[in-house]
């Protein structure tokens, strides 16, 4: 890397910063006064369209790698984050989650959940931070951890505001971005939480 990269990785930052910004921005309740129920529907369409900017200067900048290492691990880690992935969506409506239809989601708790209180992050988590390491991807896997981590927490407290006791609960128990062992969440917890949950609605 050389000193005339400099600025270009600091427009890297600055288009993953704004990204990170506006989307943490448009969860809250601005898009349900604009759009109503298409909401959720509105929201994933500008999320799509603001991360264009960040990538775009991504793809543009060369990737010369900082160090080698193992291709073998690194893919093997990735595509076991993307199998990961894959198998989370038999836990969730995808058709809900995009926003194509209005569904209320009971707080219910996946036996990903159980381990880990945000799985798709903790999954993004692994895929970027083993992918081959440039200068420009290495801006990009801070900003995007950064982001899963205060997201993360901006996400929890949407959560916490309508199941302020069972939710309360579930962190004391599972972790958020990171399984860890021994911290896990046990059949008869998942099952009495979730029927704290209900009683909250």
């Amino acid at each position: 890397m050389s000193d005339s990269d400099l600025p270009h990785l600091l427009l890297l930052a600055v288009g993953w910063l704004l990204f990170g910004a506006l989307h943490s921005l448009l969860a809250g309740t601005t898009l349900e006064r604009l759009f109503g129920r298409h909401a959720r529907l509105a929201f994933n369409v500008l999320a799509v369209v603001t991360v264009a900017a960040p990538l775009a200067i991504l793809a543009s900048l060369p990737a010369t790698p900082l160090f080698d290492e193992p291709a073998w691990l690194r893919h093997g880690l990735g595509a076991a984050a993307v199998l990961g992935f894959i198998h989370t969506l038999k836990f969730y409506s995808m058709s809900a989650f995009l926003g194509l239809r209005q569904e209320t989601w009971p707080l219910t708790f996946s036996p990903w959940h159980c381990r880990v209180r945000h799985p798709w992050y903790f999954l993004m988590l692994v895929f970027i931070w083993t992918r081959q390491m440039s200068a420009p991807w290495l801006v990009s896997a801070l900003c995007i951890s950064a982001y899963l981590v205060i997201g993360s927490r901006l996400e929890e407290k949407r959560i916490l505001r309508r199941h302020p006791g069972s939710y309360a609960a579930y962190r004391r128990i599972v972790p958020g971005l990171i399984p860890w062992r021994g911290r896990a969440l046990d059949e008869a917890a998942r099952r009495r939480l979730e029927a704290q949950a209900l009683e909250e609605n």
